[in-house]
């Protein structure tokens, strides 16, 4: 029996799998919990759903909550170190492939957690075998990247990778989908949750109606109105489609009145959906629109600042450093994530207190055997490896560490130092999460913050593609839109295309 579970932004679709159909798994149809299974396709999610589920249920062991590659892993015994071609790995390959000595198979993280290839062949292999197309070339084409490579070139490459795989037993991140299905290698189970399912590709829905098929019952959660990462392969419209008992959450916990009203307006322009009833919460709300970034004050509250793609990042960066405001971005030079972390460990372990063999390693980063910070020998942090956790005693006596004091002796750059004594003289706790983000609108999926800053603009490139298939625009904004709890403001057009918000033509 399969129970589907549709819901807009804010409206608690995880909540209801954990809190109502996970509880009537344990204590009225008492299945054991190693007979549950709860996976969805990103990290974040499914380090969410266990953090939430070990919270709400202590008493219970959950063997299989996590994301569906990690249970193709898990199931198939993949050695991930050495049978999983990544990084150095590849050399075997490019030896085998006489016409591959020359590639890079590098890869990009995404938000998500989907991990991309650089290179145009790469990129084509994956889609294809990611949407289950019939040819490459049919996937070439659907990604724009017919004209730029070469056909038998991508035939051969995906002909060698076949054999050098099957002959070697390695493995690509997509194997652990298909060579999962391929193997029947689904545990003994009786219930199956899949959370963010409208961001499945064809291929991890098949992996998905497997397991599915050797369970009692099965819930699935999703919006096919976020479903924003086409381009990696996804189909709303599997979803959009499924048949089943239908639990739909209906009242948004997070998105007030007035941002609710420029939501639907978005909605109404998708136009293959699946129909959803929707209320606000009970809160009025503010919409803003055409403003500079310099109009906006940052005073209180949490916020995020979003744009389209990485590159309109980089003034809105610039803009933020200038003011002297503290703000999470992976742009932000002048504070880095890792420095953050390394400021605040260091911080912990002046107070006595013990850090990871990790933290410890990020904090050896920002010292120099050069400066005598620390012993020759030790900079790299490679005898903390055995360690579990350290305090600043045992880093004198066993790891070379030479220096003491406040933060200040950590290495970086005098920019940076005095941008963080300004932060913290103004009464900023780098301890604590910063309140503003800068993001693009595909990396914030699923978060919110009380006030969001939206940039429409366009690059060329992304206009011309939403003349021929403007929904995935319209799904991508729509989530930018939702993530407002109190204030929108949307911001004054600065390129030379724009996404006209409630508009039908982009």
């Amino acid at each position: 029996m399969r129970t589907i579970i549709p819901g807009p932004p804010g409206t608690g679709k995880t909540h209801s799998l954990i809190h109502t159909h996970l509880y009537d798994e344990l204590f009225k149809h008492k299945t054991k919990p190693e007979k549950i299974c709860y996976i969805s396709f990103s990290k974040a999610a499914a380090k969410e759903a266990r953090e939430r589920i070990e919270k709400e249920y202590p008493k219970f062991s959950f063997e299989y909550v996590c994301t569906m590659h990690s249970l193709g892993t898990k199931e198939l015994q993949i050695n991930t170190t050495t049978q999983l071609l990544k990084g150095k790995n590849w050399n075997g390959f490019k030896n085998y492939s006489q016409v591959c000595k020359d590639l890079s198979f590098d890869t990009v993280k995404h938000a998500n957690g989907y991990m991309e290839y650089t290179n145009e062949y790469m990129k084509i292999i994956d889609y294809y075998r990611n949407r289950r197309l019939d040819s490459l070339l049919d996937a070439a084409i659907q990604i724009d990247l017919v004209d730029v490579i070469s056909i038998p070139l991508l035939e051969q490459i995906y002909q060698d990778l076949t054999d050098y795989k099957a002959n070697f037993n390695m493995y690509e991140f997509t194997d652990m989908i298909t060579e999962f299905v391929k193997e029947e290698k689904c545990p003994s189970l009786d219930c199956v949750f899949l959370d963010e399912a409208q961001d499945l590709n064809p291929l991890q829905w098949e992996m998905f109606f497997y397991i599915e098929s050797q369970c009692k019952r099965s819930y699935i959660a999703g919006d096919d109105d976020q479903a924003i990462y086409s381009f990696q392969g996804a189909d709303p419209k599997i979803f959009i489609n499924l048949e089943g008992n239908i639990d739909p959450q209906i009242n948004s916990r997070r998105v007030p009145r007035a941002v609710h009203k420029v939501a639907t307006s978005i909605l109404e322009n998708i136009d293959e959906r699946r129909e959803k009833e929707w209320i606000a919460r009970e809160a009025e709300g503010n919409v803003f629109d055409n403003l500079e970034l310099e109009d906006i004050k940052f005073l209180e509250g949490t916020w995020m600042v979003l744009t389209r793609t990485n590159n309109q990042m980089m003034p809105i960066v610039e803009h933020l450093q200038n003011l002297g405001i503290r703000f999470e971005c992976k742009f932000n030079d002048l504070l880095p994530g890792d420095l953050v972390q390394a400021i605040n460990d260091w911080n912990r372990l002046n107070k006595g207190a013990f850090i990871s063999a990790e933290e410890a390693q990020n904090v050896y980063s920002f010292l120099r055997s050069s400066k005598k910070d620390i012993k020759r020998g030790f900079s790299s942090g490679n005898s903390l490896v055995a360690e579990d956790s350290v305090d600043m005693d045992k880093l004198k006596e066993e790891h070379g560490l030479l220096v003491s004091g406040d933060w200040t002796v950590l290495s970086m750059d005098d920019v940076q130092k005095e941008y963080i004594k300004e932060l913290i003289a103004s009464g900023e706790d780098l301890s604590k999460p910063a309140r503003v983000k800068v993001a693009t609108i595909h990396s914030v999926k699923g978060q919110e913050a009380e006030n969001v800053i939206l940039f429409t603009d366009l690059e060329r490139i992304i206009y011309e593609a939403a003349q021929k298939d403007p929904n995935p625009e319209h799904r991508l904004f729509y989530v930018g839109v939702t993530r407002a709890k109190e204030n929108l403001f949307i911001m004054s057009q600065n390129y030379e295309y724009q996404y006209n918000i409630g508009e039908d033509i982009i």
